[in-house]
């Protein structure tokens, strides 16, 4: 919100310099950005949080000074003249306006209110200078008298206005109600819209001629060829607002004042001011009378303010004439019921603001000054905070896969649509925007994100995981599950280059060596199965995973419980994301992991006895996998066998097609005593066996 000094001193007169004010409105909690120096003299430009939209004026701004400044500034007449118009507006009566246009509320839920004046044979021409240096300095462009007069009065009072060429306007009527599926509206910056229920549209006898609340219609619009006006103030549901600027993609000064609440009583209000600057600048009046159609009125708000819960939650004393001064300051009209019990009532422009009692002791200690709170050290006991089992075991897992060489990112929770979503995503009722429209349902898609916009920029070396929650819908309706997941992604070289030679490229074997890390320093004991080989029971969305390449994918799985998916990233899906080089994902669930690690560390004494080291190489076909050779070799082995390396794999003559020879090295130890040659000679022949029997594999001998 841009505040120029110059138009500020029309509502109340105050001896501050820019500087000082900006110092006391932050202080009030009315955020004073940044002072810009223009043409026009010094502005204030200020961030309004969303429960003030009554600041968001000139009017709104001067109240809030006159409220902290008190007998400081002096409130101007034309400062008083308004708000006493919007405090205690006037009977509206209809007059001659009847005769040249009607207006119809079909959902007053969505439209409480709306008012109408028509202004005949104006001219349209360029605004005062004045006019037009005063929306230049608050940041809007000078367009006519007409549609000025409406900015005008939207800066200075807060109410969007809109200014229809009446004869434009099919048999000269407004009907407000909501949008019909397959009517479209070309709006004032020249785009068509697709419009549809539940959006609230201003329409006439026949189409829509407005999107109610966010702009108007090109086909109505005030041009050099205008000679009757019809001025439209309204007030309009905040929600229904939003949803629909949203929806349409258009941010309008009108949108974002309607989005967060505007008074009713501004909507005459700031008819009859719109129509003054008109007369006063064309010497044109407005026809006698206002169509003001207001079927559901809101009830005013009165609460209840105890000084005595005030002094305790500010903690320092407030006298009852004091706060009775602050109050009457801000509009409120406070009444004594006894006992320092102040009856207040709550103006209709802070109708969504000021709802509890405790609302109204923060008014008292913003405009009071938040300095006056004595300063003592905090007292009272407090525990020793510590971070909760599942928070402290992915710390863990970070440190594990940090110190493996990944690098942690953070994404959003909420994402568009995607093919690397899982099922079907939980779709938010009022997105922010199409970027942020569902709950995300795997963890994979920030990291294949990342890794697109790094590609982008030059990176295409990336080792990645991420902690963090997904989501899922749940079979009752409106209820869903969340879980913490872990998601890794590894593409390109895993080292930078070095003269020793080229850098090898991740690949499968690399995101497996990576897992089976973390899965050993966890202490589980996991094995990897290939997804289309899961057992029946497995569900059709476990066996087939679309976001993975068919034959380079497998499913980690320990102690009959499902802990995750490894795999490569389907061609289609880097494509897709235009990924030059291969991509390799994992994603596990982190309280399968937790449930199943072991969680306190076990040492063991080094070993006193010598080791015994074996190789053995056999020739299998290429089908069996290897994971079930391993087991079979620890199996038959016993106590002894310490460890079981894979060093080597030849295919090629004298192996027979479809074979290879596989080459394991064997570590055999005993606690107590050194193992003969006969004693392992006779476990590694038990192994030939085992493997023979279980496998069909032959020793190379």
């Amino acid at each position: 919100m841009r505040v120029p000094i110059e138009w500020l001193r029309d509502f109340v007169q105050f001896e501050l310099s820019a500087a000082e004010l900006a110092e006391r409105l932050t202080m009030a909690g009315l955020e004073v950005e940044a002072i810009d120096s223009t043409p026009q003299g010094e502005v204030l430009v200020l961030y309004i949080t969303p429960n003030r939209g009554d600041c968001l004026s000139i009017l709104g701004i001067a109240r809030e000074v006159y409220a902290l400044l008190g007998n400081a500034c002096q409130p101007t007449p034309l400062f008083e003249r308004l708000n006493r118009l919007i405090l205690t507006p006037p009977a509206s009566e209809p007059g001659e306006t009847p005769n040249y246009a009607r207006v119809e509320i079909l959902d007053p839920d969505l439209c409480p209110r709306y008012a109408a004046r028509v202004i005949r044979d104006v001219r349209v021409a360029p605004s005062p200078a004045k006019v037009q240096n005063r929306l230049l300095a608050a940041g809007m462009r000078p367009i006519s008298n007409m549609v000025d007069a409406t900015n005008y009065v939207l800066l200075e009072l807060g109410q969007p206005l809109h200014a229809f060429d009446l004869d434009t306007l099919q048999e000269h009527r407004i009907v407000v109600r909501q949008a019909r599926e397959g009517e479209h509206i070309r709006t004032l910056d020249g785009r068509e819209h697709a419009v549809a229920p539940p959006m609230l549209m201003i329409c006439d006898a026949v189409r829509p001629v407005a999107v109610a609340g966010v702009m108007g219609g090109a086909e109505t619009e005030v041009t050099l060829q205008t000679r009757n006006i019809l001025m439209e103030s309204a007030h309009f549901n905040p929600l229904s607002i939003r949803r629909t600027s949203r929806a349409l993609d258009l941010r309008t000064e009108s949108s974002y004042r309607f989005e967060r609440f505007v008074d009713p009583n501004l909507v005459v209000a700031a008819q009859y001011r719109v129509c003054e600057l008109i007369e006063e600048w064309t010497g044109v009046a407005a026809v006698p009378g206002i169509l003001d159609v207001y079927p559901k009125p809101y009830a005013p708000r009165e609460l209840t303010l105890r000084l005595a819960r005030a002094e305790q939650l500010l903690g320092f004393a407030i006298s009852e004439e004091e706060a009775q001064a602050v109050l009457e300051r801000l509009n409120m009209r406070p009444q004594p019921a006894g006992g320092r019990i102040l009856r207040v009532q709550i103006p209709m422009y802070r109708y969504e603001d000021l709802k509890r009692e405790v609302d109204l002791v923060e008014e008292l200690g913003r405009i009071l000054g938040y300095e006056r709170i004595p300063e003592s050290p905090p007292a009272g006991v407090t525990t020793q905070g510590k971070d909760s089992p599942e928070g402290a075991f992915a710390e863990r897992v970070r440190t594990i896969l940090l110190s493996a060489g990944l690098q942690e990112i953070v994404s959003h929770t909420l994402e568009p649509a995607n093919p690397l979503q899982q099922l079907s995503p939980i779709e938010l009722r009022n997105p922010m925007s199409d970027e942020l429209r569902y709950l995300r349902s795997s963890i994979l898609s920030g990291l294949v994100c990342a890794a697109d916009y790094n590609r982008r920029r030059g990176m295409t070396d990336l080792h990645l995981f991420e902690i963090g929650r997904v989501f899922h819908a749940n079979d009752a309706p409106c209820s869903h599950q969340e879980r913490l997941a872990l998601g890794i992604l590894m593409t390109g070289a895993l080292h930078a280059p070095h003269w020793t030679g080229k850098p090898r490229e991740a690949d499968f074997y690399a995101l497996k060596g990576v897992v089976e890390h973390l899965l050993a320093m966890l202490g589980i004991e996991a094995e990897f199965i290939p997804s289309l080989q899961r057992g029946e029971d497995a569900s059709e969305e476990q066996i087939a995973d679309p976001r993975f390449h068919p034959g380079r994918v497998a499913d980690v799985v320990a102690s009959s419980r499902w802990l995750g998916r490894l795999g490569e990233l389907h061609p289609e899906l880097q494509r897709r994301y235009e990924l030059r080089r291969r991509v390799y994902l994992a994603e596990f669930d982190m309280e399968a992991l937790r449930e199943l690690a072991v969680h306190e560390v076990r040492y063991r004494p080094l070993p006193a006895q010598p080791p015994v080291l074996r190789d053995i190489a056999i020739i299998v076909e290429q089908n069996v996998p290897a994971a079930r050779l391993f087991a079979t070799i620890w199996q038959a082995g016993g106590e002894w066998l310490e460890s079981v390396r894979l060093f080597d794999r030849y295919t090629g003559a004298p192996v027979p097609d479809g074979s290879h020879s596989l080459a394991f090295s064997l570590v055999f130890r005993h606690s107590e005593r050194t193992l003969t040659d006969e004693e392992v000679n006779a476990r590694v022949e038990a192994i030939f066996d085992a493997l023979q029997r279980e496998h069909g594999a032959q020793p190379r001998r």
